[in-house]
């Protein structure tokens, strides 16, 4: 079988912030927007993949880890320079929170404006991160940290 995440949907408070964060910090171009709905590319190599952020009034739901719903959304940085690139940006938002680092990864960890955590991770080596990566348990432990 050969499947690949096609979207991820993201329920947010504000749908311009959410927009502005997401360009800005990861240069995600908007491909689709219309009332309290837009599509961002995330990845058009082989099959496109793409964030939807949808807006919804902003007591409808709550946002962290104690609740049903996204509990981190992750990316995979294609290098060193672009995981601190990436850092800086999120520490111009306030947004950053901290590093993670096992012996065959780094990543950085931030919140999105509806405190969504974010990761970025890339090889040590600025290498896809493999296969034998993922089987290491350090590099599943960032996702899984409370």
């Amino acid at each position: 079988m050969d499947v690949s995440i096609q979207a991820v949907v993201l329920n947010v408070a504000d749908l311009e912030k959410s927009i502005n964060f997401y360009r800005g910090v990861f240069d995600l171009p908007v491909v689709s927007q219309r009332e309290g709905l837009a599509a961002l590319l995330v990845n058009e190599h082989n099959r496109r993949q793409v964030i939807l952020l949808r807006e919804v009034s902003s007591g409808a739901l709550h946002s962290g880890r104690g609740t049903i719903g996204p509990r981190l959304l992750a990316f995979e940085a294609s290098s060193s320079e672009e995981l601190g690139l990436i850092e800086e940006r999120l520490k111009q938002r306030r947004a950053f929170l901290r590093h993670e680092q096992g012996e065959t990864y780094k990543a950085i960890l931030g919140v999105d404006p509806d405190r969504i955590e974010i990761s970025v991770a890339t090889s040590v080596t600025d290498a896809t991160i493999s296969t034998d990566d993922w089987q290491n348990t350090e590099l599943g432990a960032v996702f899984a940290i409370d």
